[in-house]
Formats: structure tokens, sequence, C-alpha cells
């Protein structure tokens, strides 16, 4: 039976020692704050992620990590500089609304969390983000390079939410369209306000989201009820495989802080021209790729 706690912030030691111990999985979520249409919260991608693992966590067990809603993006609008150039908000004033932060400092805080999660004892961690794009390669290689230069046992590894969806379901995330609004819908009732969606140019302008449900199908309980419960049992499994994969090291010990600068300094050496990119090339599908033999 899964503990009724499954936040580490909210555990008593003796409680995080023994729900550790009974399902060593951590969960690690990762979005941020951006507009997703006047009708949605602008948590929205955090809180899917947020939500998602500690579904998983409550229903077969495991640790959902400390929140971490800071994310990056590559948009130069949403990052506001002070100097009026951000996004235009309800309000006529540009500011951006974002809790976004620099690439570097993201892939960076990444690998200290996840040396936290094999410091502090876990078989396996997940990290699950929410605000998708190229960003959840990266994570993954940098996932694939921490096991590489430590050689830890600690199985790990690193998805978009979409990812766990599953494939005969016709949803593959998406930006406050039909995939998403329905999932918080399902996730976070009472976040989601479907009148505030006009589909008009200037909507999208404000607020990075122009979808018009009125041509479409519109976002529902129902819809988000199902990728949801998708979501979460193929989460599950993905633990599950994972904790089976797991091989103790005797006397194993994580890496200390100045080691792990190390491991960061040298995958951002040979790796940033590979994470760096502008949305233009975003748009026209040329992101730089990870060479297969990395």
């Amino acid at each position: 039976m899964p503990p009724c706690k499954i936040r580490w912030e909210e555990m008593l030691p003796h409680e995080f020692i023994e729900a550790r111990d009974r399902f060593s999985v951590c969960y690690m979520p990762y979005g941020l704050a951006e507009p997703h249409g006047g009708y949605n919260a602008v948590g929205l991608d955090w809180l899917k992620a947020q939500s998602l693992v500690e579904l998983a966590a409550r229903k077969q067990g495991g640790i959902v990590a400390p929140p971490f809603a800071w994310h990056i993006h590559e948009i130069p609008e949403f990052h506001d500089d002070g100097k009026g150039n951000g996004w235009l908000c309800d309000v006529g004033v540009r500011q951006s609304l974002c809790s976004s932060i620099p690439s570097d400092l993201f892939y960076r805080s990444v690998l200290y969390h996840i040396r936290a999660m094999d410091a502090r004892g876990f078989h396996a961690a997940i990290l699950v983000t929410g605000h998708a794009g190229t960003v959840e390669t990266v994570m993954l290689k940098l996932c694939e390079y921490y096991l590489r230069c430590t050689g830890s046992p600690i199985r790990l590894h690193a998805m978009a939410d979409s990812e766990a969806i599953d494939r005969d379901l016709p949803y593959r995330g998406d930006h406050a369209g039909v995939c998403e609004t329905s999932q918080l819908m399902v996730l976070r009732p009472g976040l989601t306000d479907l009148s505030r969606q006009t589909g008009s140019e200037e909507l999208g302008q404000r607020f990075a989201a122009c979808v018009n449900f009125s041509k479409g199908p519109i976002p529902t309980e129902d819809i988000g009820g199902k990728i949801v419960e998708s979501q979460v049992r193929n989460l599950c499994g993905l633990a599950t495989r994972l904790l089976g994969e797991y091989g103790a090291k005797e006397g194993w010990k994580a890496p200390d802080l100045n080691e792990t600068e190390q491991i960061w300094k040298d995958f951002e050496r040979l790796t940033r021209k590979y994470w760096t990119f502008s949305y233009s090339d975003y748009k026209a599908g040329k992101m730089p790729q990870f060479p297969k033999d990395f």
C-alpha cells in the first residue's frame, strides 16, 4: 500500500527512508510559468507534470522531489528584459509572464538534481518535463552522461510528459490545444476557463496561443481523463522497469560537489552547440542533433 505522503519535503526523516526503501524511485517534475492562451493557468506545463508524477507515486509508491518550476524558453520574447520587450499581456504592457531561466543554468540544475537523487540512495529516478520541444533530449543525454562519468548504479530516464501517452490515443501533446487543456481540466480543476478563448489573433499575441476550438474538437474532461489515465499507467510501468534493471554496487558513493561540477563543465563544453538554437530554427525543424555515438 503506497504511503499517504509522497512529497519529499513533507516527510519526516524516518518516513523518507521508509518510502525510499519501499519503492526506491524518485520523480522530478519540470516546467515553467508560460502563457497558454487566455483560458489556461500560466503554470500549465509544470502543474501537469507535478500532478502526473504525484498520481503515479500515490498509485504504487515512490517519492516526488521538491518543486522546480523554472525552465527554459528559447523564444526571446518570453524573456522579459525589463525594457518593454517582453510578450504583450492583457493590460497592454509588454511583460513575458514566464518563469524562464537561461539554458545553462537550467541544465546545470538538472545535473545537481540527478546527483542529489543518487546521493540520497534512490535506485531509480524519472525526470518528467511538461515543457517540451528539444529540451527533453538534452535532459536524457545529461542522464546518460552522468551514468557514463560516474558508473552509478542508479537507473535514470528523462522524458516529456507527452511521451507517456498511449500510442493508440490521437494526442501527442500540444501548446494550449485540446491535449494540454484537457489534461489541466482533469489534473487541476478550476484552472481552465474556456469562456476566455476567442481564437482571435489578438489573443494569440497576448497569451502565446491562438487555438480556435470552434473549428475542431474542444477540450473536455473525458479526453483529459483518457490521456491522464494512460500517462499514469505508463509512468508506473516505467518505474517498475527501471527498478528491475537496478543492480547494487557495494560501497557506492555518489560524486561530491566538486566532481559534479567537473561533470557539468565537461558536458557543457561537449554539448552546448547541440542545445542552443533559435526559434526560427525550431519552427523550420532545423534543431541541432546530437551525434548518434554521443
